[in-house]
């Protein structure tokens, strides 16, 4: 499936490249600022923005990942305000960036998001039956690796937070422009890639091949919604046709959407078009599990 192209916009810096917009308080929704969801010694408190929609009905969550380039950004960033009129909760949050912690403890730190979900679901009207994941371009990566890894490999998910018993399994994926394989993009010496993982790639292959996701596509990996520009700059096109094959030939269901002609963070991932297929994905896979 395709997407159109929308006009063009300045070439993107990779340290920045990501949907803009300083969300508010949106008409409807019941919003909770602030939200201290883990702990971490030594470090600031992990945040979380959390929007519900109003009702008495517990609300499907998904829990966005903002981009960043994995040394920058916050959770005011991300093109998610769509799916609260689609009925649909959204915690987005902040996570350890590369000054703070490096690979793989910031993938640590979306697991412990999502068992705070899953752990206040009552208190804040959530199902905790359906928590999607949904990340651009460095949070793609980070919640794409909770996604495939979860419980089965502790040491790249961890155990942070209050109630590490609860479940870190996510029901769905919708992944922007994310990086899948370090050791096949272009890096220089101060890449944000060499800051995230503490190495190059080149320099230590099997460590690199740790943190390469498509090592870890399943049979039993969750719904994977992928868009990615086929003009991207800062991450290649070919990242996201990586994982979706691992993904398909491994017999999970993955959907990728080509965005014709756009590049990194582009208008095209958060117009009417890109809506509309997120939302028919995501019905699809609350259909399959009813």
């Amino acid at each position: 499936m395709t997407i159109p192209a929308a006009p063009r916009r300045p070439e993107p810096r990779p340290e920045l490249a990501a949907t803009r917009r300083t969300h508010g308080v949106f008409n409807g929704v019941d919003s909770y600022f602030d939200l201290e969801y883990a702990a971490v010694p030594g470090f600031r408190p992990l945040m979380l923005d959390l929007h519900v929609p109003a009702g008495t009905q517990a609300c499907p969550v998904v829990v966005y990942a903002h981009g960043g380039g994995f040394v920058g950004g916050s959770r005011t960033m991300g093109p998610w305000a769509f799916l609260l009129e689609g009925g649909y909760a959204v915690a987005s949050v902040d996570y350890r960036l590369a000054a703070e912690a490096k690979f793989p403890f910031p993938i640590h730190d979306l697991a412990a998001a999502v068992r705070w979900v899953r752990a206040n679901a009552r208190r804040y009207r959530l199902d905790p039956g359906f928590v999607v994941g949904f990340g651009s371009s460095a949070g793609g990566y980070l919640m794409n690796a909770l996604a495939l890894t979860g419980p089965d490999l502790p040491g790249l998910t961890g155990s942070l937070g209050p109630t590490p018993e609860v479940s870190i399994v996510l029901d769905a994926v919708i992944d922007h422009y994310a990086p899948t394989d370090f050791s096949t993009m272009a890096v220089t010496a101060d890449s944000p890639l060499i800051k995230f993982l503490g190495f190059e790639p080149a320099q230590r292959p099997d460590d690199a091949e740790l943190a390469n996701l498509c090592r870890y596509a399943r049979a039993g990996s969750p719904p994977f919604l992928i868009a990615h520009g086929n003009a991207d700059t800062v991450v290649e096109f070919d990242q996201s046709r990586r994982l979706h094959e691992a993904l398909t030939s491994a017999g999970a269901r993955a959907e990728l959407i080509v965005v014709e002609g756009a590049n990194h963070g582009a208008l095209e991932f958060d117009q009417p078009a890109m809506h509309q297929q997120t939302l028919e994905f995501l019905e699809s896979v609350a259909k399959t599990r009813a």
